[in-house]
This record gives C-alpha cells, sequence and structure tokens, in this order.
C-alpha cells in the first residue's frame, strides 16, 4: 500500500477521482430538487454515497494502482463519467431532477436530448462509471464490492423511476420513449 501516488497517472487519477465525487455533490446541492424532508433512508443513502464517493477518491491517494495502463483507463473512466454527467445536466437544466430514491416531484417532461436520446439515466450511468473507476485502476476487492452495490441501487432507483413514469401522467410519452432508448447501455440494455 503507498502513502502517496508514485506516478503522474496515479497523480492525475487521485486529482481526478477526488474531484469526481466533489462535483457530483456540488451538483446535488445545486441543480437536482431537495424535497422539503428527506425520509430517514433517504438522508442514510444520500449521506452513504458522498462519504463512499469521498473514500473511493481517498482510496486513490493511498492505494497503489495496478500499473500506469490502469491508472490511465480510471483516469479515462473518470472523464467519461464527468462529461456523460454534464451532457445530461445540460440537457435537463431546465427540468426537474430528483436525487436517487427521491421522486417526488414527479417529472414534468421526458427528457430526449443529450445523452437522454439515446440512454434513459445518464445520470446513473455517470455515477455508475466513476464507482468503477477506482476498482478497475486499483484492482482492489473493497472498491469493487462497494461500487456494485452502489451500481445496484441506481439500478433499483432507476427501475422505480421507469415504475412511475409508465404509470404516470406522462405514460403515452414515456412509452414512446422507452422503445427509442436503452435504459444504461446505448443498443444494449
Amino acid at each position: 500500500m503507498a502513502l502517496t501516488p508514485d506516478t503522474v497517472f496515479e497523480w492525475v487519477l487521485a486529482v481526478a477521482g477526488g474531484s469526481t465525487p466533489i462535483v457530483f455533490a456540488v451538483a446535488l446541492q445545486n441543480f437536482f430538487i431537495q424535497p422539503a424532508t428527506l425520509t430517514k433512508p433517504q438522508r442514510l443513502f444520500q449521506d452513504f454515497s458522498v462519504v463512499l464517493g469521498l473514500v473511493h477518491g481517498l482510496a486513490l491517494l493511498i492505494v497503489n494502482t495496478a500499473g500506469t495502463l490502469w491508472a490511465g483507463i480510471g483516469i479515462g473512466m473518470l472523464a467519461v463519467s464527468l462529461a456523460l454527467f454534464l451532457g445530461a445536466i445540460e440537457a435537463a437544466r431546465r427540468a426537474p431532477m430528483t436525487r436517487t430514491f427521491v421522486y417526488e416531484p414527479r417529472c414534468d417532461r421526458i427528457l430526449n436530448t443529450g445523452p437522454y436520446r439515446v440512454i434513459r439515466h445518464p445520470i446513473y450511468v455517470s455515477y455508475s462509471v466513476a464507482w468503477l473507476a477506482a476498482p478497475v485502476a486499483t484492482h482492489n476487492l473493497v472498491l469493487l464490492a462497494s461500487a456494485i452495490f452502489m451500481i445496484g441501487c441506481h439500478v433499483v432507483s432507476a427501475m422505480e423511476e421507469e415504475r412511475r413514469l409508465v404509470t404516470g401522467p406522462l405514460a403515452g410519452e414515456y412509452r414512446k420513449h422507452l422503445e427509442s432508448t436503452r435504459r444504461f447501455l446505448p443498443f444494449i440494455y
């Protein structure tokens, strides 16, 4: 276990891995709708995900990478994650967006611009790619287990959002959107 990054790639990875959850946390506070009150499970999930994101970023400072190639792949994953996240935020900037596991207020429109043209949940995909960057770069099983857990949470929340949309006031428009997009992976799933 290293106490600090040893190479330029490891330093870039650590900076990218530390700044990505900060970008997500700032967006949580400034872009996503905050309901008047969160349930205890909602608050617990949100606090846990922020802390875990910071742990992933910190781990990149103290855990050796699996080599320059893997550090580069991790950097690329974080860059893709941020680009997708910011593209989704831009496409949705005039639409009320709720946080993970927060379903009210309901969406007032179906997003179909930017990355939403191809996938229905680009923000969850961006989070998932970011969660996977640290375990890919380090081959650390603890980081992998926490990433899989968080990705599972995002999948569950996305499925619930879709269930609510398909039965809500925008059901007809959303069913059409379902036919032209994939949930997470373009052209696959």
